[in-house]
């Protein structure tokens, strides 16, 4: 028996009648459905030969897009969330994402660590691991984005168990919450991806962004060409870049795909640590140090979240091509997107067009 995520135009509830054990459905409202099932090889071309199928894949693996072999072993070597602020010029101003709800899609998160205080932070699992955060991973990325928009409320949406990886299947779950709740946030960050691209969640994921949410997704750490959902055409995917600006040698590169977008600080940062997780090398305090696309993403999360407390009507086709056009290029490195990623630059962007002195950027 093969098992298989079924893409579907429509409901896939129309799967239960073909000879396949249809083992969990789920549903994005217009942007169709997809199902998780076992089935005989021969089953599987029929089904794929439906013309309410849109696609069957294989329930892929997906990791966080942790880098753990390209961390300093020197401890004076960190990039704080200061050297974040100094590089991509976000200041700590009345813009503080207010009013706004950022989603992690991750690993969950512990709130009782001091970074979290005072923020409200609610908890979504479609693991059926509970609360908390058993990798740390999600304790991390939420506080780079809490740092950069202390006002802004946080969901933990958990897609990662204690194994610290989790399938297809489960992210399927954590999508079809994201399209049946597009009203209760603004902004959702996806620190994690496949060694592969997957046409079914490239589709659902871009759907996504049509209905008007503004998603901040990470490159990858291969080095070469990245997977899912990066590599989906309307994702604002985000490079890793050091504390000095340079790019790191393992952040992911799609030329094709038109990804990564801008790049951010995602190599040897300080970050919150979650008590009794061992991710990335231990810091004095409540701390760790790690790599990654994981945490590149979430800063630039931050800084959505702030841009859209001065620009709360902005589509994400606009957030993109702001901070696209107020990049800051990196000469010689196709890898970094369209440059640095510079808040200010990108906010000011935004008001240059009420006046039609827009910069010229690709729109997507």
């Amino acid at each position: 028996m093969h098992e298989r995520i079924v893409f579907c135009r429509e409901p896939a509830t129309f799967l239960r009648g073909m000879d396949c054990e249809v083992l969990e459905t789920y549903d994005f409202g217009s942007a169709g459905g997809a199902a998780h099932v076992e089935c005989e090889p021969e089953t599987e071309s029929t089904i794929a030969a439906d013309d309410r199928v849109l696609g069957v894949e294989p329930n892929r693996t997906v990791e966080p897009c942790l880098e753990p072999a390209h961390v300093s072993d020197d401890p004076d070597t960190v990039a704080t969330i200061e050297d974040v602020r100094r590089l991509h010029d976000v200041p700590a101003d009345d813009a503080t994402g207010a009013g706004l709800t950022v989603v992690a899609m991750d690993s969950g998160v512990d709130a009782t660590h001091p970074v979290f205080e005072g923020v409200a932070v609610e908890w979504i699992d479609v693991t059926g691991a509970g609360g908390g955060d058993a990798v740390g991973h999600g304790t991390a990325v939420l506080g780079q984005i809490t740092r950069l928009a202390p006002g802004a409320d946080l969901v933990a949406l958990r897609i990662f168990g204690a194994e610290g990886r989790t399938k297809d299947n489960v992210v399927m779950r954590a999508y079809e919450w994201l399209h049946g709740n597009t009203d209760a946030y603004e902004v959702v960050n996806m620190s994690w991806g496949s060694s592969e691209r997957s046409a079914g969640i490239d589709r659902v994921h871009d759907e996504l962004v049509a209905a008007g949410v503004r998603d901040v997704t990470a490159a990858g750490n291969s080095g070469t060409e990245g997977g899912s959902p990066a590599t989906a055409e309307r994702a604002f995917s985000v490079a890793a870049c050091t504390e000095s600006g340079d790019i790191a040698d393992f952040s992911s590169y799609n030329p094709e795909r038109d990804n990564p977008d801008v790049a951010a600080i995602g190599t040897d940062n300080r970050l919150a640590r979650a008590p009794g997780t061992e991710m990335g090398q231990p810091l004095d305090g409540p701390w760790v140090k790690a790599s990654g696309t994981s945490f590149s993403a979430p800063e630039v999360a931050g800084m959505v979240a702030k841009y859209l407390s001065v620009h709360e009507e902005a589509t994400p086709e606009r957030v993109v091509a702001d901070f696209e056009a107020a990049a800051r290029d990196i000469e010689g490195q196709p890898r970094d997107g369209a440059g640095l990623a510079d808040y200010e630059a990108a906010v000011a962007n935004d008001e240059r067009a009420t006046s039609g002195e827009r910069e010229s950027s690709d729109v997507r």
